[in-house]
């Protein structure tokens, strides 16, 4: 395992991703993942400018499909070997705890993503509206079909419709995964020298729900601080059972509440139904 580095926050074309595409969010005062608890959730990495850098997770939900946050993938719209668009060339995933240079990759043959979210522009907005980020069409949840089949990994069991319905959300512990930003030493995403801990290594924390306030759609649920940048398109488990997505931050810094898009509500289901 990697020891945790202090170091700058990601520059360049990759920052411009991760904080234009989304303010979605590594996992803060989480546990990383050292006995291989979750092995069918990778970290997600793009290449710009000749090297491979982590910005998303995702989980496998088939034998050669991941499951992740559209805001990870809207951004692919390039062929492959188009040298002036990022395309399935550009997209890779490990399955390994803490990737490094000699992990197992798997590449991209191509992204699906929810034909809503494509149609509705993104933006400008807050997060706790309904009439912004969190509008009605933003479904904010992709698959990508790899190039060849994951050996030895058993994918992932994804929620059934209205799964969460049946729960008391109140008295119901989960687990947020993802690859990411451990915590913020000084500056927040939008400060371009914000200095962050981040180790690359896949972390899980258990979170509860928060239903008070809840004035953003019912396709979304709103958890305890925990996901911060990385994490975007990782899971929420319930017992096993991967019921959302880690979708939306309210904090620049990853120090507030997150909001996970539920892979449980009908626009999710239609999609899954139709492409998995």
């Amino acid at each position: 395992m990697r020891t945790p580095r202090v170091a700058a926050a990601v520059t360049g074309a990759v920052l411009l991703m991760l904080t234009t595409a989304a303010p979605a969010t590594a996992i803060i005062d989480g546990t990383t993942d050292t006995t291989n608890r979750f092995p069918n959730v990778g970290g997600l990495q793009v290449l710009v400018g000749g090297e491979w850098f982590d910005f998303c997770t995702g989980t496998l939900v088939a034998p050669d499909v991941v499951l992740t946050a559209a805001h990870c993938t809207d951004f692919f719209t390039g062929a492959v070997g188009d040298p002036n668009a990022l395309g399935p060339d550009d997209w890779r995933i490990s399955f390994d705890a803490d990737p490094d240079e000699n992990s197992t990759y798997y590449g991209a043959d191509h992204f699906v993503i929810h034909p809503d979210w494509l149609a509705n522009e993104v933006g400008p907005g807050g997060g706790n509206s309904k009439k912004s980020f969190l509008k009605e069409g933003l479904e904010d949840i992709a698959l990508v079909f790899l190039t060849e089949t994951v050996a030895n990994l058993t994918p992932a069991t994804v929620a059934d419709a209205g799964y969460l319905d049946g729960l008391d959300l109140t008295a119901e512990t989960f687990t947020v995964v993802g690859y990411g930003t451990d915590a913020f030493i000084t500056g927040s995403a939008a400060s371009p020298t914000a200095i962050t801990v981040y180790d690359g290594a896949r972390s899980y924390k258990d979170v509860t729900v928060i239903t008070e306030h809840d004035l953003f759609p019912d396709r979304f649920v709103k958890i305890t601080k925990s996901v911060c940048f990385g994490d975007s398109g990782g899971p929420m488990f319930h017992e096993g059972t991967l019921v959302a997505l880690n979708s939306w931050g309210y904090s620049l810094r990853c120090a507030g509440p997150n909001l996970e898009y539920r892979v449980d509500s009908a626009p999710a289901q239609s999609f899954l139904d139709a492409n998995l």
